[in-house]
C-alpha cells in the first residue's frame, strides 16, 4: 500500500506500517533474546569447568605438597639409620662383601708401601651399613671388588671408566664415606713428588644400598 501525494496517510496505512515494525522488532528481539540464552549457557558451561580445574589443581597440589613431606621424611629417616645403624643386622651371606669378610685372613694386611696399614680385617659381627646415594653406591661396589685392596681415587676413578676430571667429585664421595666409617684412609709418602702423600682407601665395614 502506497501513500498518495500530497495527501496525509491515512490511519489504516499508519497502522500497517507499525503492524509490520512491530513484526521485524519482535523477529530481532526473538533472535537476540536466543543468542543471549546460547551465550548464557556457554558462560555457564565454561564456568562450570574452570570450577572442575580449580578443584583439581587444589587436590593436585595437596598431592605434590604431601608427596614432598613424605619424600623428605624418607631422606631424614635414611640419614638418621645412616647414622645409626641397627647393630642386629648383618650382611646377606650370598653378598659379594659377606664372602670377602669371610675369606679375610685376620692379620693386618700390608699397606700401600709395604708396611702396616693399621686396617684389620672386617669382623663378621660389624654391624651393616647402609649406604645411600647412586654415586656413593656405585663407589661401594667398586670398592667391594677386592676388599683388601687400598684404592687411590684414580684406581676408583679408572674402574669407573669415567675421565680424569671425575676425580675431584669421587675424592669427595670417598672422604664422605670415610667419615661414616664405610671405608678407612691411609697415607704413605709419595717419591715422585717430596713432601707430597699418596692417598689410598679400603673397605671397612660391611654395607647394604640403602
Amino acid at each position: 500500500m502506497s501513500q498518495h501525494d500530497g495527501r496525509p496517510p491515512s490511519a489504516d496505512w499508519v497502522a500497517q506500517e507499525m503492524e509490520q515494525m512491530l513484526r521485524e522488532c519482535n523477529a530481532l528481539l526473538e533472535s537476540h533474546d536466543e543468542q543471549l540464552r546460547r551465550l548464557r549457557n556457554a558462560i555457564s558451561d565454561i564456568e562450570a569447568e574452570r570450577k572442575l580445574a580449580c578443584d583439581n589443581r587444589d587436590e593436585a597440589q595437596r598431592i605434590l605438597d604431601a608427596l614432598r613431606s613424605a619424600a623428605l621424611a624418607g631422606q631424614q629417616l635414611h640419614a638418621e639409620q645412616a647414622h645409626f645403624p641397627n647393630p642386629h643386622l648383618r650382611v646377606a651371606p650370598d653378598t659379594d662383601v659377606a664372602s670377602t669378610v669371610r675369606t679375610r685372613p685376620q692379620a693386618t694386611p700390608a699397606g700401600p708401601d709395604g708396611g702396616a696399614s693399621g686396617t684389620a680385617a672386617i669382623p663378621e659381627s660389624n654391624p651393616v651399613m647402609f649406604i645411600g646415594g647412586e654415586r656413593s653406591v656405585t663407589i661401594m661396589k667398586v670398592i667391594s671388588t677386592d676388599g683388601q685392596r687400598h684404592w687411590s681415587v684414580r684406581d676408583v676413578t679408572e674402574a669407573l671408566g669415567e675421565p680424569a676430571e671425575a676425580v675431584r667429585r669421587n675424592r669427595s664421595v670417598l672422604e664422605n664415606l670415610r667419615v661414616r666409617g664405610a671405608v678407612t684412609k691411609t697415607e704413605s709418602p709419595d717419591n715422585e713428588r717430596p713432601g707430597k702423600k699418596k692417598v689410598f682407601y679400603q673397605l671397612a665395614a660391611p654395607w647394604q644400598a640403602a
